[in-house]
This record gives C-alpha cells, structure tokens and sequence, in this order.
C-alpha cells in the first residue's frame, strides 16, 4: 500500500517544498476562477463580466468628466467670473449624479455576480470533498488542515464582493479600470506637458509629455518598492489564516465537549490548550502587522509624493506663462490621477497579497482531494450463492504501511450471526471499515452479495440535524414514516418518553445520552430491515439488561438477517453463532455453541 505523502500546495504550506513560481501559480488561479464562465451559468456570467468591464470606461468618463469641470472651476475662480458659478454647479451635480447611479448599478451586478459563482464554486468542491470518502480520508491521514474553512471562507473571500473583503475579480476589474483611466488622463496631461529635451552624440532629441513619463517612473519605482517590502506579508497572512482556524477549532472542540471536559475535570487543560492557540495566533500576528505596516508605509508616501511632485514639475510653465491656473490644477490632479492608477499595484498590494495567500490554500485543498493514493483493498460486488460477504487475501494495514492484522480469506453465509472479539486496536473497527469501503490501506478483495441491503451501525450513531424523526428514519425521508410506527417503536427500544418529541429540532446527538443514541441506532435497524447488519461496538454504552434487549429485539424481528458485531462482552456470544478471534495480527474463525454460552 502506498505511504500517505503531502505533495504539491500541501508541502508548501508547511515548509516543505520551495513556493511555486509565478507562472504556475497563474495557472492555478486561472483554473479555479475559469470554470464559472463555461458552467451551466455561463450567460449571467458573461452578460455580468461584459457589463462590469463597460463600466469601467464609464468610471474613467466620470473621471474625465471631473477633471474637465475641475479646469474650467479653477478659470472662473482666477477671473474672477461669478456669473460662472451657478452653472458650473449644476454641472457638477449631473456629474455626481450620474455617478451615483454608476456606482450602484455596478455593486448590484457586482455583487450578484459573487454570490452565483460563490455558489458554483462551494457546490463543486463540497461535491469532490465528498466523493469517494476523501472528506474522511483527508481527515483520517490529516493530509491539510481545516478543509472546512477553506470551502466556507477562502472561497467566500475570493469571490467577495460585499463587505470589507475585496475578492478577485474586483480587484482584475479594477486594474482595468486603473489601466482605461491611465489613458484617459495621459491625454490631457499631454496638452499641457512640455517636452524633455536633451542632446545625444550632437544630436537634439525630443521626447513629448515629460510629466506622463515622470508619472509613469513615478509609478514604476513606487510598485518594485512596495513589492520589496511588502514580500514577507503574503506567507505571514497564510500562516495567520492556519492559526486562526486551529484556534476556532480548539472553541469548537471545547463547545461539542463540553460535558465530557467537565466532568474529568478537565477545563484547566483545554483552557491552557486554548491559551497556547490564541498564543500561536497572537505571535504571528505580529508578522502580519509589520508587513502590513510596511506596505502601508509605502503607500501613504507614494499618495503624498503623488500630490506635491507635479507642481514642482508644472509650477515653472505656469510661471512663464505656458498655462492657466485651471490648467495648472487640473494638470495636479492628472498627474496625481495618472500615477495612482499606474500605481495600482500599489495601493492594492495588501488586497492582492491577502488573495494569494487564499488561492494558495484553495490550492491546497485541491492537491489533498485530487492526490487520491490507488486503495490498496479492492471493494466489489458478487459472491457464491448463499454467501452474503467474503474476503479474499484481505491483510489490514495502518496508515503508513505497517501491518496491523491478516484477515485472509473469510466467508458470512446466509443468516450467520459472527461475532468479532479480541483485544481492543487488534483490528476489529478497522475491519469493519474495510468492509465499508471506508479503509483503503492494505491488500486484497471484498466482495458483498448482489442482492445485499447493508447496513452498518458504528459505535458513535450518526444523527443528521434536524428532528428526531428525521434521525430515526434516516436515510429514509421522515414522511416515508407514519408518527405512530415511530412511537412504536421508540417503545419497543425503550425510549418511550421520547415519542412527544420527535417532531423537536434540536442537537440530538449532544441531547441523547450515548446508550440512548444506540437505542435510536437500534429503532432505525428495526425500521430499515437491512439483510446484511454490521455492528461495530452497537452496544456499548449500554448496560447488561437493556444490551441483551437489543440483540433479542434483532432475533425476534430480523431472524434472517446476517448479522457482523464487533462486542468484548462475553454474554452477548449466546447471541451469535460463529465468531472471529483476533490476536497477534492474526484471525481465526470457530463455531459457538450457544447451548454453553
């Protein structure tokens, strides 16, 4: 059986392998957000892309629009022209007016636009989680952490566009806008920019629009500084995000357990636990702010530079005549426009930052669903006439490849009752799992009857949220049920004060005591009427009385039923009419007599 192995984001995540370069990580961040624009939703999808990309020239418009008002203000305020003012005004607010409406109608699509492909991507990765057990199988190998939260909130941040997370596409939208915006305002500083001249070999040389290239080195020297300084913040924010979601998931541990925790007394140590997390948290934090720190640094000089550079630039030509005043302010706020959108980069780099540190760990989640390792146990249908399971050269191994016990070749008739017994971590639960299809480590084959209705009770009852009803005809539908058969047989398990309440929703499975949990697994066995029954420790948390009531509620209801326990008391083989013996890594199988027993 192959070895468990972290490959891919999951070795980079944890020091493991040296970061993915750029080109690759384009490539990964390309393949998760593409496949929205080809789903079953591709024309909302386009039809919003296409009306998000238009808008960003109508924001440059308005922009321009601004500018041009802004000149004209200026003029008038020099010539003193009053009767200028009051139209000048209305100008402005059809200008602010129709920005508005921009604004608005663009966070409307914007924001529906998340939301849809929030919903394509969550459904598309809760449905590979969850296919062929890799959500247990991720999580019995702790191949990553927290697959729960990388589904639920680096998704949601990625695809953001509502709130104080600025997801993906705002920020690709953005750029574009930066870039239309860019030529927009180059144009109108080249009206007024004077060209740099200088002399080469003898040769004069004449280069025009000197300040849309000061603007343009403006921009290029503040990105390539921020970009240095900013490095050290994307891993810290990762590093954060995997310390934050191990703290959460300490407070909800302590939240399912706490019962357990207090009745062992046992709430100095989950508190010292929860201590040291929000320790883990605390500690890198600091990482975050420094690096945080540095970009803002950055980005607050590059903002106060942007406002004085252009006047030093321009104030001469308005000395000597070459512009008005509206033109030497309207040329201030050009240049200041052209260089914060040719500095995007930026202003945005702790938004991109934070966005690569989620495609990252999406990333991470894809190589632990997709990096399946071939089972090693072959699980199929179709045994020999009057046999319900066999087993074919099955050796059961632990995760990392060493032996844990050889099973070999075993066969359950028709109507056998087998009883597995030996000392607890021989192998009997993890049997159990391989006999469900849920333990790949090892070698060999098992095979179930065609005609086989299985059914497979663990020792800990899954119950779904919702109504008690619903728990006991799981996995039927609760309507599939009339009330009174449930009463009944709520009764017929002993859990009779129950039967008002099976209509409450409510946490069932931190309500119910475990021996009455095993009591529900039995009512819903009763219900179903499986023909194969695999018990692994159903009786456990029962006592002496209400334990034999369960395996004689089995004979008298389901006498032909084949039945599988895994029990380590001895009282319950009067139940059973063979039993696998386990020890030193090996099984073997004998007959009870139940006349002795």
């Amino acid at each position: 059986m192959p070895q468990p192995s972290q490959s891919g984001e999951v070795r980079r995540e944890t020091g493991l392998a040296p970061p993915q370069s750029s080109q690759a990580r384009w490539r990964d961040a390309w393949q998760l957000a593409s496949g929205y624009w080809t789903s079953p939703d591709w024309k909302f999808a386009w039809f919003a892309l296409i009306t998000l990309f238009f808008f960003q020239f109508g924001t440059a418009f308005i922009l321009l629009r601004t500018n041009q008002w802004q000149r004209q203000f200026f003029d008038v305020i020099e010539q003193r022209n009053a009767s200028q003012l009051v139209p000048l005004m209305i100008v402005f607010l059809g200008i602010m007016a129709m920005q508005v409406v921009m604004i608005l109608t663009e966070n409307l699509i914007d924001g529906l636009l998340s939301i849809r492909w929030r919903t394509y991507l969550t459904r598309d990765y809760l449905d590979r989680w969850m296919r062929r057990n890799r959500y247990a199988e991720i999580e019995r190998l702790r191949i990553i952490d927290n697959p729960d939260q990388r589904i639920a909130e680096d998704l949601n941040n990625i695809t953001s566009a509502v709130g104080t997370t600025v997801g993906a596409l705002h920020i690709v939208m953005r750029l574009i806008g930066s870039l239309v915006a860019a030529v927009t305002f180059a144009m109108i500083l080249l009206e007024t920019a004077p060209p740099i001249r200088f002399s080469l070999g003898g040769t004069a040389i004449s280069i025009p629009g000197s300040t849309v290239w000061y603007a343009a080195a403006y921009a290029l020297v503040g990105s390539y500084l921020t970009a240095k300084i900013g490095q050290p913040f994307i891993r810290a924010m990762m590093r954060q995000q995997h310390r934050e979601a191990d703290f959460r998931s300490g407070l909800i541990h302590v939240r399912r357990n706490a019962a357990q925790i207090g009745l062992a007394g046992a709430v100095a140590t989950e508190r010292q636990a929860l201590e040291q997390s929000f320790d883990a948290v605390r500690l890198n934090f600091r990482s975050v702010l420094y690096g945080s720190l540095g970009i803002t640094a950055a980005g607050s000089v590059y903002d106060r530079m942007g406002t004085v550079l252009p006047l030093f630039i321009m104030v001469p030509t308005y000395f000597a005549g070459g512009m008005s005043f509206g033109q030497l302010m309207a040329g201030r706020d050009a240049f200041g426009q052209l260089g914060m959108q040719l500095g995007y980069f930026v202003k945005s780099y702790q938004l991109i930052g934070q966005q690569v540190s989620y495609f990252n760990r999406i990333k991470g989640l894809d190589d632990a669903i997709d990096d399946a390792r071939p089972a090693g146990i072959a699980v199929g249908v179709g045994t020999p006439p009057g046999v319900v399971l066999m087993t074919e050269g099955l050796a059961l191994h632990r995760p990392h490849g060493a032996a844990l016990v050889e099973v070999g070749d075993w066969w359950v008739g028709v109507g056998e009752r087998w009883a597995l017994c030996g000392p607890s971590g021989a192998g009997k639960s993890t049997l159990i799992r391989a006999l469900a299809g849920l333990w790949p480590d090892g070698r060999g084959r098992v095979a179930m009857a065609q005609d086989s209705r299985a059914m497979v009770v663990p020792q800990r009852l899954y119950l779904p949220l919702g109504t008690l009803k619903a728990a006991i005809c799981f996995p039927d539908r609760p309507e599939a049920h009339d009330d009174a058969s449930i009463a009944a047989l709520l009764n017929q398990v002993r859990l009779g004060h129950l039967a008002d309440d099976i209509h409450g929703v409510r946490l069932w499975q931190e309500e119910l005591s475990p021996g009455e949990q095993q009591r529900i697994a039995l009512a819903r066995i009763l219900l179903q009427r499986p023909t194969l029954l695999v018990l692994d420790e159903a009786t456990s948390a029962l006592d002496g009385d209400n334990a034999r009531h369960f395996y004689e509620c089995l004979g008298a209801a389901l006498p032909q039923t084949t039945i599988i326990s895994v029990i380590h008391d001895d009282a319950l083989l009067r139940y059973h009419d063979h039993r696998l013996i386990f020890a030193d890594g090996r099984v073997r199988s004998e007959a009870i007599d139940t006349a002795t027993t």
